[in-house]
């Protein structure tokens, strides 16, 4: 027999993680106060139909008659949970009891299905004291089946209880979910799962490594129906169970491909990140399960950005010190950006014919804002990545003759600067402190560091140092009052002076020039930033 079916729950006290709502319905069972309805909600492997079963035989156990349905004065040893050895409990363990009917919702979704259950639910039960109906993944009953169904959840006979499991509690429509009682199965935390998996190796005499175990819990994001399945196939072929083993049989890539990825978005080495995530693709990992795992790295390191304790922290499995070197890199305005870069990624992988495209484009989309990706094609089957032209070609054909008024304005304004006397001598220091302004910007802000590469020095007055941008919406961005705000200060303190920082629109056709390169800058405007593209999809 498979681990899932030998090892699953028999009683309210062994569903894992589900504690709250085994000592409520365990309450009702010992005051005689069963509904009539409930509805069991949440992601898959968390022990909804395995609670209903229990409650299948909780209510129809001879321990719970005999004490006249819990009214009784009567009390037996563990009164209220299944005895597991009378008549009834074990028909419903092997699948006989007549009396607990099953129905998959997904099979049996029309009105002609309900009406025969209505129908049906009036015949009083023939083995126990309850007849259970358990209708799982409610949610994709049609609307029609739903209003039949109303009445009779409403009102049904005293011998009768429904439960409803879903997956999806947002599908039930309000009208049934007013009519029962409503909970909710969690995810089991990676620890519960981490000591239910161990008692079942122990049971097995599995002899299995503790980063196994991890592992594995990690790996079942948090079904124990997963877990307990994961340990069952990887210990088939294995004498003893190690991590390579579990990561190769769920396609895994452990903490430590995870903290690699995120240092490298961190740091902004966008070509090696991509190279990094095609890699992980080639290897034919699960690269959803994956994308999870940054996810929940990058929620503790946002966690550490905000003061959270570390003994508040799940931070088995990764690295306290890393994890604190990695939370450095980030600001938490991009901490936040990068996980919903992330999570939207992971919805976006059923439409891409390669599952680690979307994570490319969402590392293109962090490391350089200024990157809109219109169409891709990776490797061989392959990519075709649409970069933002320069200037000329993105914004003449939206923009107003008051916008290309100002930008002559502004052109005019450089051309009297750069004809002044002392400018080139000041420009000249902003200049040398160039890369140094720029690694003080960037561990505060990834994202405003790879805008500030693509834009150059124009003139220095003393009081004010003008930039050159050659992007409008790269202009708007780093003149945004917070922006601007710690971009001054990051200024003032490299040229050891109070300054202000201004931006220009540098006039068409212009391109960075080597003063940007003399400071160890990367270059990544316009066709210098295609060109990157393209060494990176061309392999």
């Amino acid at each position: 027999m498979v681990f899932y079916r030998k090892y699953r729950p028999q009683k309210l006290a062994d569903l894992i993680g589900q504690e709250e709502i085994s000592k409520t319905l365990l309450a009702q069972l010992q005051g005689g106060k069963v509904g009539h309805g409930y509805l069991f909600w949440g992601p898959k492997g968390t022990g909804k139909t395995s609670t209903a079963r229990i409650m299948a035989k909780a209510v129809n156990c001879e321990v719970y008659w005999r004490s006249g349905h819990g009214k009784s004065d009567v009390r037996e040893e563990k009164f209220g949970e299944p005895c597991n050895k009378c008549a009834s409990c074990v028909a419903v363990s092997d699948g006989s009891f007549i009396d607990l009917i099953e129905i998959d919702a997904a099979s049996n979704r029309g009105i002609d299905e309900v009406r025969d259950l209505r129908e049906k639910v009036k015949l009083a039960p023939a083995m126990g004291g309850f007849k259970v109906y358990v209708i799982d993944e409610v949610h994709m009953l049609t609307n029609e089946a739903f209003n039949a169904l109303l009445k009779t959840l409403e009102e049904p006979p005293k011998h009768v209880i429904f439960i409803l499991a879903t997956t999806e509690y947002s599908k039930v429509p309000p009208t049934i979910v007013s009519r029962l009682m409503k909970f909710n199965f969690r995810r089991a935390g990676r620890e519960s799962l981490v000591n239910a998996i161990s008692k079942i190796a122990k049971a097995e005499k599995i002899k299995i490594s503790d980063d196994a175990l991890l592992a594995i819990a990690d790996a079942a994001d948090g079904s124990y129906r997963d877990a307990v399945s994961i340990l069952d196939q990887v210990s088939v072929t294995q004498a003893e169970v190690r991590r390579e083993n579990v990561m190769r049989l769920v396609r895994l890539g452990g903490w430590d491909r995870v903290a690699k990825l995120v240092e490298l978005v961190a740091e902004g080495r966008l070509k090696e990140a991509v190279l990094f995530v095609d890699e992980f693709g080639e290897l034919g990992l699960d690269v959803s399960s994956f994308i999870r795992q940054v996810v929940l790295m990058l929620e503790k390191l946002l966690h550490i950005k905000i003061g959270v304790s570390e003994a508040d922290l799940d931070l088995s499995g990764v690295d306290i010190e890393i994890a604190r070197g990695l939370e450095r890199k980030f600001s938490l305005a991009d901490l936040q950006k990068l996980i919903r870069l992330l999570v939207i990624a992971e919805g976006e992988i059923k439409w891409y014919p390669l599952a680690h495209i979307p994570v490319v484009l969402a590392i293109c989309k962090f490391c350089d804002d200024t990157t809109p990706v219109e169409t891709v094609e990776l490797g061989k089957s392959v990519v075709s990545l649409k970069l933002a032209e320069p200037a000329r070609s993105i914004d003449r054909a939206g923009e107003s003759k008051t916008d290309k008024g100002k930008r002559s304005g502004e052109r005019e304004n450089i051309k009297t600067l750069k004809q002044s006397k002392g400018k080139r001598g000041t420009t000249g220091e902003v200049e040398k402190s160039w890369g140094e302004f720029l690694n003080r910007v960037r561990p505060v802000n990834a994202h405003v560091f790879a805008l500030l590469r693509a834009t150059r020095p124009a003139s220095y007055d003393g009081e004010h140092v003008t930039l050159e941008v050659f992007y409008r919406f790269h202009k708007d961005k780093l003149e945004e009052p917070k922006i601007i705000k710690m971009l001054d200060a990051h200024m003032a303190k490299t040229l050891g002076r109070k300054v202000r920082l201004k931006f220009t629109l540098a006039e068409r056709g212009s391109r960075p020039t080597a003063t940007v390169a003399r400071s160890n800058v990367i270059e990544t405007a316009g066709r210098d930033l295609e060109k990157i593209a393209q060494e990176i999809f061309s392999k």
